[in-house]
């Protein structure tokens, strides 16, 4: 009897476990959409594609949203709808994969900007884990002195957006843990956008170093150890206008700035 209460004891833990982590590993990708539609424009599947062709990526649920500018039957309608949409593109590419496919439209989001509930979330995890950024990323704050700069290779964001793409998201939180190690380190979040030179009026690489910095903040790291600047397209590391895609995405970066460790 003893062994067989260990037994499940241990059961529990390794279940718990497991939990925490995958809970903790749960990342989302929002699908936004035109005002009474489900119909997914092409800005927007490409977002979900680039989410799906992750080798390891698995898809967790897929929730569906609506304003609230007609009655409360057609709402639940429509978010129902999007959700649905969203999941049978994913079945699409990942007919084996199984996950919860929900909608809130009933007096949901009822305070927020309108064309922010229109919208999809994907909630997915990740299963490998990227070692190598990782350490990298590691080793370079570990000799690295102040005014030194790092270009977070792997950081990469959807194109006009302050969204990190899915494979982004291992470097991000190796970024949180450098910071969380080193408690003397104060970095500068540089932001850096492609494809238009000079000043952007959109401010993206502005909201880039926001969304990181927001991160960082949302993670316990004090904000007097951080600080945010954008130099938009004034910094390019390839030419603008870039060759092809492969450019854009490097000239779509955040840079870090060694400011005390």
């Amino acid at each position: 009897m003893f062994q067989h209460l260990l037994f499940m004891r241990g059961i529990l833990i390794i279940f718990f476990i497991i939990f925490f982590v995958n809970v903790k590993a749960q990342k989302r990708v929002t699908i936004y959409f035109e005002a009474n539609s489900s119909v997914v424009d092409e800005k927007e599947f490409k977002k979900l594609f680039d989410l799906l062709k992750i080798k390891d990526v698995r898809i967790q649920k897929v929730i569906g949203y609506c304003d609230l500018r007609s009655s409360e039957i057609y709402i639940d309608t429509l978010a129902k709808a999007r959700a649905i949409k969203i999941s049978n593109l994913i079945k699409l590419i990942h007919p084996q994969q199984e996950f919860e496919v929900n909608y809130k439209g009933d007096n949901y989001n009822k305070n927020k900007t309108v064309e922010l509930t229109r919208k999809v979330e994907v909630f997915f995890k990740i299963e490998r884990e990227i070692i190598l950024q990782k350490k990298d990323l590691t080793q370079f704050f570990n000799k690295a002195k102040v005014g030194d700069t790092l270009v977070l290779k792997q950081l990469y964001f959807f194109d006009r957006t302050a969204d990190l793409l899915p494979e982004s998201y291992q470097i991000q939180e190796a970024l949180f843990e450098v910071m969380k190690k080193n408690t003397k380190l104060k970095i500068e979040i540089q932001g850096h956008i492609c494809c238009t030179p000079g000043k952007d009026e959109e401010e993206i690489a502005l909201k880039r170093c926001i969304a990181i910095y927001d991160y960082l903040v949302s993670k316990g790291i004090s904000k007097k150890r951080l600080r945010y600047k954008s130099f938009d397209a004034t910094k390019p590391i390839f030419p603008i206008p870039e060759k092809n895609e492969e450019e854009k995405k490097a000239n779509r970066r955040v840079e870090i700035l060694i400011l005390d460790k």
